[in-house]
């Protein structure tokens, strides 16, 4: 086959022609890509789970009528709402929640396609009362009703299958569980054990709160007014809502707990040390008092009053240095290489008022912030986590850098404390000229009067913390109520279906350009015009007819009024205007089926039908078919003639019509090509032209094989037919090569089977060229279609 006709066509430039032609025979694709697209939609919405969601918005509030009172923060002021919202978001609180919610059992509906989880919507109860063997969490327990209103549980486990018989409403109990069945509607739960497969499952609270949290999102909505929204989206609305209702209770009671718990461990410490200065106190009284009445001492103040304030000044300033070394050791003894956290929160309120309150309070303070970070940490990962080995090398690095601190300010006061007992050292010699029993006094007063300025300020701490936690109150608070949604968010069914019409629209768009660009079909003149040389001469069109067969007949005798009459004899007009001395007509095509032998039948019937004597030649060797169109055999032809087997009176024969006469092809030989460009051809050619006025040949498809287009050359008027709806566009670029390669230096062209004609009459027949030319897969009679 020659390359143009197998080369790919693509239409680069806007034809509005080829465009309604592809509207026209494609429209329907659009709406069935559409149809098909909206079906996949439906089901896509049929078996897609729908997902719903709830929310609230909740409010931390906190008021502190102990900071109006005594001017004082409170020691349980957030100052912002990360460690909340990292709370919230803990499995620690969500395994508390589903804890609360008491999810011990799981109902399910499961379908061909889908599974329901039945939570609140059941025809049936389960009540769980004991479960022997934790193995059996999360193993289905099938349920499926029999008749008397009795049902029969069934199990596998651990390879062994189980199997349960009971009545309704009744206690349940096999080697591994102990339930309540209760049901609700007997007929419903027969119905939906029809339609679907029931079974329970009882739950491992750890997996149960390790699937649901994934659904769980919390975010802040203002810092500022510390408002927090919990969201949690399922395909159970209302196990959504129950799940955020039970989140932020959970939360609210376990934030307010934690707060207690803090201030309750301050105000126990302070109580330790009130307990333990008032024994000293004590016995400090009755030290002094025992003096007195033993030495009759009675007023000792006159005596040593300047020494006994100095001295009562430098013992304040030591009890004090050395009461902060001993909380230094505290502290320092609690800084171990796993400290516990709530002893290093314990460690803050010791710092109180002390000197280095400033700089190891936000050092203990940070400390804590990490051992509260890797506590929530170890309840979701191990400890070869990235996360938690990094934060442990930071809190063992921080407890190195508290210890230094510590290190440097000991030293500092244990320099201080020398300082002072020199100090008091001059004072107590200065007594030693006293009397013993003024000295013995002294020091017992100024023993006393510590205690009870330590026991005094103390007792004061006491009592603003208490009046602080007293006068402070967590109001955190439920904005907006967790809602119960009937409709899901996801899928959106309108969304769903206009975005799947859309895509069908797209695609039924697309197959239409596809189309466009890929046409390879001449359909009219202006076509042809478009793709043919301007060299061409256009002769006319041929109508596409309505009647079928299955060969190439010749009709215009018979209906000489018709439309193909007409067209037929328009097209002999032509032809008078082209070559008026015309003798010889040859008729090609590029592939079998556009219709040379209808056309040159007909050709020759109307051109005989005006008197000139006419003869048409089969010379399509490899596939003749004017005998068949002309219902005789083909014993002898023309095959005959060139090899001088026959003579060419006897191959020549009359048709229906006066002056038309015919010679058929013969025999098919072995070697078409020799004999159509042998010069016997020729020298018979000469003698038929002699003979008659017209001499029309059926050219061999010029698009399959070669030999036919010095005939088209060497003839008078060669007429090239393409044929409306069949013929493809690229072959015209065979007409082209005809003449770049200066085979042919004029063509005439026709166009068969055009669309645009309303007759009376119509004729239609289809075949292909086989054998001899190429070989098909499938040979297929196209019938319907026109000549």
């Amino acid at each position: 086959m020659n390359n143009s006709n197998t080369s790919i066509f693509i239409n680069k430039d806007y034809n509005p022609i080829i465009a309604q032609v592809i509207l026209r025979r494609y429209w329907w694709w659009v709406l069935l890509l559409i149809i098909f697209f909206m079906s996949v939609a439906f089901f896509y919405l049929r078996y897609t789970k729908p997902v719903y969601d709830s929310t609230t918005l909740i409010q931390l509030v906190e008021k502190d009528q102990g900071k109006q009172l005594l001017e004082i923060d409170n020691i349980n002021k957030r100052i912002d709402i990360s460690t909340e919202i990292e709370l919230l978001r803990s499995q620690l609180l969500f395994d508390m929640t589903i804890a609360r919610m008491n999810m011990n059992v799981s109902v399910f509906s499961k379908g061909k396609i889908l599974t329901e989880e039945k939570y609140h919507q059941n025809t049936f109860t389960i009540l769980p009362y004991s479960l022997s063997d934790s193995s059996l969490c999360d193993i289905p327990i099938w349920i499926e009703t029999l008749e008397n209103r009795k049902i029969r549980l069934s199990y596998s486990l651990l390879g062994r299958n189980y199997s349960k018989v009971s009545a309704i409403n009744q206690t349940i109990k096999t080697s591994h569980f102990e339930i309540g069945f209760k049901v609700n509607n007997w007929q419903s739960l027969k119905q939906e054990d029809v339609s679907n497969d029931l079974y329970f499952t009882f739950n491992n609270q750890k997996n149960l709160a390790a699937r649901l949290i994934s659904n769980l999102e919390v975010n802040p909505v203002d810092a500022n007014a510390k408002t927090i929204e919990l969201r949690y989206t399922g395909n159970n609305p209302e196990l959504c809502r129950d799940i955020i209702k039970s989140v932020s209770l959970t939360f609210f009671n376990y934030d307010e707990e934690m707060k207690r718990k803090g201030a309750d461990n301050i105000l126990a410490f302070i109580q330790i040390q009130l307990d333990s200065i008032s024994g000293e106190l004590k016995d400090s009284k009755d030290s002094l008092t025992d003096f007195q009445r033993k030495s009759h001492l009675t007023d000792p103040e006159g005596t040593g009053g300047s020494l006994s304030e100095n001295m009562d000044k430098f013992q304040d300033i030591l009890f004090d240095l050395e009461n902060e070394l001993t909380t230094l050791k505290v502290v320092n003894s609690k800084l171990k290489t796993e400290p516990n956290r709530l002893d290093i929160y314990r460690l803050i309120p010791e710092m109180l008022g002390k000197s280095y309150e400033s700089s190891l309070t936000k050092q203990i303070t940070d400390l804590n912030t990490l051992l509260e970070r890797k506590e929530e940490l170890l309840t979701n990962v191990t400890e070869n986590n990235s996360e938690l080995k990094n934060l442990n090398t930071r809190i063992q690095s921080k407890i190195q850098y508290i210890r230094r601190s510590i290190e440097v300010i000991q030293e500092r006061i244990r320099s201080q404390v020398q300082v002072i007992s020199g100090k008091i050292g001059e004072i107590e010699g200065e007594y030693i000229k006293l009397p013993q029993k003024k000295m013995e006094y002294n020091r017992l007063k100024s023993l006393q009067d510590l205690n009870e300025k330590y026991y005094t300020l103390l007792t004061e701490k006491k009592v603003m913390y208490s009046i602080s936690n007293a006068g402070y109150t967590s109001s955190n608070r439920v904005l907006n109520e967790a809602s119960l949604s009937s409709i899901p968010f996801s899928p959106n069914r309108k969304m769903v279906y206009a975005s799947f019409i859309f895509i069908g629209f797209v695609f039924g768009i697309g197959f239409l350009f596809i189309k466009y660009i890929t046409f390879n079909e001449i359909n009219t003149i202006e076509d042809l015009k478009n793709l043919l040389p301007d060299k061409i001469t256009i002769l006319g069109n041929i109508p596409q007819l309505k009647e079928t067969s299955e060969y190439s007949q010749l009709m215009v005798h018979s209906s000489p009024k018709s439309i193909l009459a007409e067209s037929m004899r328009n097209i002999r007009t032509n032809l008078s205007f082209v070559n008026p001395n015309a003798q010889v007509i040859a008729i090609s095509s590029s592939i079998s089926g556009e219709g040379k032998t209808f056309v040159a039948l007909n050709l020759a019937g109307i051109i005989s039908l005006s008197g000139k004597k006419t003869i048409v030649i089969d010379l399509d060797l490899r596939k003749p078919k004017v005998h068949l169109g002309l219902n005789v055999s083909n014993e002898a032809g023309i095959s005959n003639l060139i090899v001088k087997q026959a003579e060419l009176d006897s191959c020549i024969r009359k048709s229906e019509i006066d002056n038309l006469d015919f010679i058929t092809a013969g025999p098919i030989p072995p070697n078409p090509s020799e004999l159509i460009l042998s010069d016997s051809f020729f020298e018979i050619l000469e003698e038929l032209k002699s003979r008659y006025d017209i001499v029309i040949i059926d050219n061999p498809p010029v698009g399959l094989v070669t030999d036919g287009v010095q005939i088209l050359a060497k003839a008078d008027i060669p007429i090239y037919i393409f044929k409306a709806h069949y013929s493809k566009r690229i072959f015209a670029g065979r007409v082209r090569e005809l003449f770049e390669m200066n085979q042919i230096s004029h063509l005439n062209i026709i166009l068969n089977g055009t669309k645009n004609f309303k007759g009376k009459y119509g004729y239609g027949y289809g075949y292909g060229y086989g054998q001899g030319y190429y070989e098909e897969e499938n040979k297929k009679k196209k019938k319907g279609r026109s000549s």
